[in-house]
């Protein structure tokens, strides 16, 4: 017992190197590239190259995301509730990719012989557990920032990396992703799909395999908590006890929310404010530079701002610049400017999103007795598909309110109307982040005293 006591406190002390934060950061990126081709064009292949229909393709779309986000706890409480051979969270690195290559190279897989009814089940079924076997891997990998970044520059440091990696991700899949498909299919949309999605597919395979060997040395077989036992009612405790959980999870479904309508609404912007639709492409290029930008400079901040403080300065720049949106976005140029803004707000924000979550993970720990870091950091990834979820309906709601009608003239009366839906809509959902973030008060020192009142407890116990 001795032994395991200096074993552990040797690695305890072990801080990563700046190539060890670099090297786990950037082994995220075969993994974006992977889920942002879904997320961006799964649609479109099941419309006009698996040709099940639009309504089928929605009716799958909205059942399959759904299976999703319940899968994201049952992920996490999976990773509870088993301690592989090679680390309670590691081993979901080496483990679940492979098969999450398979499900999603079968995703994009036009089973041609089928009828449409057996096509839609099928790629139906494949997509809820293709994202099943993401959200896996992807829980492993978030619940491994506080056990590889104790201190909290570590952690702001994982975080920020990581959200500088899915903002270049999805940069460099706006450049390739459609050229890919073009050339890998030669005049085949479905070789195209097909090859394109097995390439990223198995860069996501390569990348956790390199976030597995880089994090290999924080991995300890820890016996004392490797025999803990943590039950559905603890599960359940750690999430609905944990008010700081509550409130930062409101926080990031608000920024998600916000952040989701203002890619969803830029079409009807372009198509009926600036009547150009071209200048499309020029906005997502910009608003994911903007995000890539606020995520260094979150990472730099961090220095010597709080994660608070980061967060209320991101969020405040956000809510200025969509109010200078709603008196200004007539002007094309301007609009697609403010929100690159916006979006350097949200990176800004964002690039300290997982030392958050992680310090709550601790707090919950602290609290109930039991580590559950999987669960706590398995429930970053539901904001997203809740956003996702939000922001589709509030824009349909806000679309009928105006009296939206498709291919309508474009009016004056109609301009003014998109760019306030465009501008003071997500901007009300921002200010409603901003909010909140004043209700979260788990500071720095607060976290320090939690961590060092953790181990007291633990070499009690040892």
């Amino acid at each position: 017992m001795a032994n395991y006591l200096m074993e552990r406190r040797s690695y305890m002390a072990a801080r990563p190197s700046a190539s060890v934060i670099n090297l786990f950061s950037i082994g995220e990126t075969g993994f974006q590239l992977m889920m942002y081709l879904a997320v961006t064009y799964y649609a479109y292949f099941l419309t006009d190259v698996a040709a099940v229909g639009a309504a089928t393709a929605g009716t799958i779309l909205l059942i399959a995301r759904i299976g999703d986000a319940i899968s994201v706890p049952i992920a996490g409480a999976v990773i509870e509730k088993t301690n592989p051979r090679w680390g309670k969270y590691r081993s979901w690195l080496l483990m679940a990719p492979p098969v999450t290559a398979i499900l999603f190279i079968l995703m994009f897989t036009n089973f041609s012989a089928m009828n449409t009814a057996a096509k839609a089940v099928v790629l139906g079924i494949l997509y809820v557990c293709a994202h099943f076997s993401v959200n896996l891997a992807w829980s492993a990998q978030t619940a491994l920032i506080p056990v590889i970044g104790v201190e909290q520059e570590d952690r702001v440091a994982l975080s920020s990396r990581r959200q500088q990696a899915v903002s270049a991700a999805q940069i460099l899949l706006g450049i390739i992703a459609m050229p890919m498909v073009i050339t890998l299919g030669g005049g085949n949309e479905a070789r195209g799909f097909f090859l394109t999605v097995t390439v990223f597919a198995i860069l996501q395979v390569l990348g956790y395999r390199l976030m597995a060997r880089v994090s290999k040395p924080w991995v300890v077989d820890l016996q004392t908590e490797a025999k803990q036992t943590v039950t559905l009612r603890d599960m359940l405790k750690q999430i609905f006890s944990n008010k700081y959980l509550l409130i930062f999870f409101m926080v990031e479904v608000c920024i998600l929310t916000a952040r989701y309508m203002i890619l969803g609404l830029n079409v009807y912007y372009f198509k009926y404010v600036a009547q150009n639709m071209m200048l499309s492409s020029a906005f997502f290029t910009v608003v994911s530079v903007g995000m890539l930008v606020g995520s260094f400079a979150g990472g730099l901040l961090a220095k010597k701002a709080t994660k608070k403080q980061i967060y209320v300065s991101g969020l405040s720049f956000e809510v200025i610049c969509f109010a200078l949106m709603w008196v200004v976005a007539e002007n094309p140029i301007a609009f697609i400017a403010l929100n690159g803004l916006v979006s350097f707000g949200t990176g800004l924000a964002n690039s300290v999103m997982y030392a958050v979550y992680a310090d709550i993970s601790e707090y919950s720990e602290w609290k109930t007795g039991k580590n559950a870091k999987g669960l706590i950091m398995s429930l970053s990834a539901l904001p997203i598909k809740i956003g996702v979820a939000l922001s589709g309906a509030i824009i349909g709601f806000s679309l009928a309110a105006i009296g939206y009608v498709a291919g309508a003239e474009p009016t004056a009366e109609l301009t003014r109307s998109i760019i306030l839906v465009a501008s003071m809509v997500p901007g009300s959902i921002a200010a409603l982040a901003l909010v909140g973030v004043f209700f979260y008060r788990l500071d720095e020192k607060r976290v320090q005293k939690i961590r060092q009142e953790i181990q007291a407890r633990k070499s009690a116990a040892a």
